[in-house]
């Protein structure tokens, strides 16, 4: 059970909406140090859960088993539970019982041991399955995916979900010896091709060029690959079906099958008439099938606002292509860059981006605000004495624009430091 002064911090943290943003980091390290909070906190947590899907995992890791019985015997919180370690224990009562988010979550814990196991229970139930839950349920592929899940895979190509058929053509595309990958990949060679520009002096130099050769009319059979005929307003048809089919292909194909860079394509792409439609689809691709290097270069040479892309960074290098970008680009748009790192900061990382807020507080108040809040949950505790001493004029001038949110910063960076104090002593 946590301590009493854990129990405190709870406490304010559910009465106070200034400290809510820091209660589901709280609750992941109460879970990993294999604490329980009272049952008294019942009401409040799952009052929290309804408001939030991101925070159920955490919630029902830190009940325990007395929480997940109290729980389960009111409706409106059961249907709110997730799975955990400690309530599954391949229990198969909970994926005949259980609701969407337990059962996805049971096969997901049964893939890495059993993937065929977990396969064929959710084959033995496809049918009479509704189809957002066949849509839930069919991520947990996602965990341990090989090629003895093709055959099924492609049967759910033909699902009459067209949810449930984007997810299959995407966990198809990340097989690149399925038959699916196959057929996408020589369907774009026809597409595109990398050739070098004519003329000694560009022969010599080695200067290409991407050349993209689109078919005049969509093919019926390109629909079951998720290749949609009918593009959304303001887009070409044609610019829709490449967008579409690049977008089913991992990036670091392309960089293999044309010995290039991701910084050469994206040069190649950008003097290209089909530079959106590239661009677009490999966006798309590189948030299906992340690679580092291409993020990194996607990041720093095409657009650093792709937030999901900085949630698929290891966090350290999130952290250094960040810096990068703060060094290149002195503006306080490029500071917002720091709300889409997701992680605890390292402490190293806090005291340079410590060092150069100063310059940015003197304007654009409502994008400090905006940064500021993300750091309260993210700054290194540590660091709240170099948080004093950095920004100590605006901390004191009560007519400063950002005096109240620096102040409220400071004593929530104090308040968590406090909180994850008393957990470490637990």
């Amino acid at each position: 059970m946590i301590p009493p002064a854990a129990e405190m911090h709870l406490r304010r943290m559910l009465a106070d909406s200034h400290l809510h943003p820091l209660l589901h980091g709280w609750l992941e390290r109460v879970a990993a140090k294999s604490l329980r909070v009272p049952t008294t906190f019942i009401p409040a947590l799952m009052e929290q859960a309804q408001q939030s899907r991101a925070i159920r995992p955490a919630i029902s890791a830190v009940i325990g088993q007395r929480g997940h019985w109290l729980c389960n015997q009111h409706p409106d919180w059961q249907r709110l539970l997730t799975l955990t370690l400690e309530t599954a224990d391949h229990d198969v009562s909970i994926w005949e019982e259980g609701n969407p988010a337990q059962r996805a979550e049971y096969l997901r814990q049964l893939r890495p041991h059993q993937p065929a196991e977990a396969r064929e229970l959710l084959q033995a139930v496809w049918k009479q399955e509704a189809a957002p839950v066949r849509q839930e349920l069919l991520q947990a592929l996602q965990t341990n995916l090989g090629m003895a899940d093709e055959a099924w895979l492609e049967t759910c190509l033909d699902d009459r979900s067209k949810g449930v058929r984007q997810l299959a053509a995407e966990l198809l595309g990340a097989l690149p010896d399925s038959a699916f990958s196959q057929r996408m990949q020589t369907r774009l060679v026809h597409w595109l091709a990398i050739q070098t520009k004519t003329g000694l002096l560009n022969k010599l130099g080695g200067k290409k060029t991407l050349q993209v050769n689109l078919p005049e009319t969509w093919d019926k059979s390109w629909l079951r690959d998720g290749i949609e005929e009918k593009p959304p307003q303001g887009k070409g048809a044609k610019a829709w079906w490449l967008e579409q089919a690049l977008s089913y292909v991992p990036p670091v194909a392309w960089t293999q099958r044309w010995q290039l860079t991701p910084h050469d394509l994206l040069i190649l792409a950008q003097g290209n008439e089909w530079k959106d439609a590239l661009l677009a689809g490999w966006q798309q691709a590189l948030a299906r099938y992340p690679d580092t290097a291409w993020a990194e270069i996607w990041l720093t040479h095409n657009d650093a606002s792709d937030s999901s892309l900085w949630q698929r960074l290891e966090p350290a290098q999130a952290e250094r292509i960040a810096l990068t970008l703060l060094a290149q680009h002195n503006t306080v748009t490029m500071l917002n860059i720091l709300t889409y790192l997701p992680h605890p900061w390292d402490q190293a990382f806090s005291r340079q981006v410590l060092a150069i807020l100063p310059q940015y507080t003197q304007h654009h108040a409502y994008i400090m605000d905006n940064i500021l809040r993300h750091s309260t949950t993210h700054l290194d505790p540590a660091c709240v004495d170099e948080f004093v001493s950095t920004l100590r004029e605006p901390l004191q001038a009560e007519d400063h624009p950002l005096h109240r949110l620096l102040n409220q910063t400071l004593f929530t960076l104090r308040f968590r430091a406090d909180m994850l104090a008393a957990l470490e002593n637990a």
